[in-house]
């Protein structure tokens, strides 16, 4: 007899032929899950890696970006981002370097728009070189105006030249000589002005071209501030010189005269003629006593250089 439930069940066959196989089945399933979990662990490891990946170039973004200073690298993107106004350069983010960039043409200006930076004592640096002073030279109206720091020796021979050409006409020196106290090489009062101000002497030096002279005299005093004070007060003049035997010229008022200050010094001129009697005018020393002042500034500015 046959079973029936084989005939009723569809698998028909000898008995047990139509069951499944489930030892292929476990099989496969187990086949399955270990797949699936092998699929899950390289996923994860890959996902790990993306995101240790990350890490390090935001890492090394941000690393860079502090080195020069500009804004950190976006994660993951591998280019910095540039800076806004006043940000810094953009920034390699492997190495944190500036990009290079050509050097500009010689003479231009540099990129920033300010000076370029020099070594110290090169052109351009606003500082002296080495072993220079960066004292200017001091002001020689400055230096002549205290007797502090006017300290050259005072000698009217060395001071005024042995002869002059003014006008085509040369003038001879024919006498120098230093007067204290002051108001024996004056008249007219300017002695009694020189003396409330401290006149230390008076240099003189007369020059002679035919029968005309002039007599320059330089009075010395202690400071500029005396010789201000002396010129606001100025009266009288200065005598004129000859030597011992020759005929006086202008010991009196009333020959041509110059006068002015120049530092702690007053000086001044007059003018005539050693004609016999010394009392006549002579047009022409007139005329030359203003480049003989001149010539006495020039020399009294001049003690300022030494």
């Amino acid at each position: 007899m046959t079973d029936g439930r084989g005939t009723a069940q569809g698998w028909g066959g000898p008995a047990g032929a139509g069951e499944p196989d489930w030892a292929a089945m476990a099989d496969r399933h187990q086949q399955e899950v270990r797949r699936r979990k092998q699929l899950q662990i390289v996923g994860g490891v890959v996902a790990a890696t993306l995101v240790v990946g990350g890490i390090t170039a935001t890492a090394v973004g941000m690393s860079g970006s502090d080195r020069r200073g500009s804004t950190p690298t976006a994660a993951g993107s591998g280019t910095p981002a540039t800076g806004g106004p006043g940000g810094s350069e953009p920034v390699d983010v492997v190495t944190g370097a500036a990009p290079s960039t050509p050097a500009p043409p010689s003479g231009a200006p540099s990129p920033s728009g300010s000076p370029s930076v020099h070594p110290s004592g090169s052109p351009g640096s606003g500082r002296p070189s080495p072993g220079t002073s960066s004292t200017a030279p001091a002001d020689p109206l400055t230096v002549i105006s205290s007797a502090a720091t006017d300290t050259a020796p005072l000698d009217p021979a060395a001071l005024l030249p042995a002869t002059a050409t003014v006008d085509g006409r040369t003038w001879t020196r024919l006498a120098t000589a230093t007067t204290e106290p002051c108001w024996k090489a004056t008249t007219g009062g300017l002695g009694d002005v020189l003396a409330a101000n401290g006149c230390r002497s008076i240099l003189r030096a007369t020059y002679t071209a035919g029968s005309g002279a002039v007599t320059v005299g330089i009075a010395v005093l202690d400071d500029r501030a005396r010789a201000d004070a002396v010129a606001a007060g100025h009266k009288g003049q200065v005598q004129g010189l000859v030597p011992a035997g020759h005929t006086s010229y202008c010991t009196s008022t009333g020959c041509a005269n110059t006068h002015a200050t120049v530092g702690r010094y007053g000086y001044y001129t007059v003018a005539g003629t050693v004609k016999p009697g010394g009392t006549a005018q002579d047009p022409v020393a007139s005329a030359a006593q203003a480049d003989f002042a001149a010539r006495a500034r020039a020399a009294l500015l001049a003690r300022g250089h030494r």
